[in-house]
């Protein structure tokens, strides 16, 4: 087999690896920011009479200042969607890296790189 083919070969190979590993991360990410907004919803519903609520910090459970739990958690909801926003941009771009090493222009897959007008 010729060298050059088996290196596109491998180069096409991690790509893809790559962007589906991206896209379980966004996945993974997404279930945390679901969780999240759980929290949230529940804090401002059910326990909007408590000053203090119990929290799970790793393998421990800390009793801390509501206030604090929800600027923690809207914390990590910002962190998520940068992480997901930039893991988005990273697939789109390994996309038509993918494109081209497959033989297309990266056409295709350009249509997908769309910018909304409002943020």
């Amino acid at each position: 087999m010729d060298t050059e083919f088996i290196s596109n070969l491998q180069k096409r190979e991690l790509i893809a690896e790559d962007i589906l590993t991206n896209k379980e991360l966004i996945v993974d990410y997404d279930r945390r920011r679901n969780s999240n907004r759980e929290a949230l919803s529940k804090l401002k519903k059910e326990l909007s009479q408590e000053k203090k609520v119990w929290v799970n910090l790793g393998d421990m459970f800390v009793k801390m200042p509501k206030e604090n739990v929800e600027t923690m958690i809207k914390k990590d909801q910002t962190t998520l969607d940068e992480e997901i926003s930039d893991i988005r941009e990273t697939m789109k771009q390994k996309v038509v890296e993918l494109e081209q090493l497959e033989g297309g222009d990266g056409s295709k897959s350009r249509a997908f790189q769309l910018k909304s007008m409002s943020k």
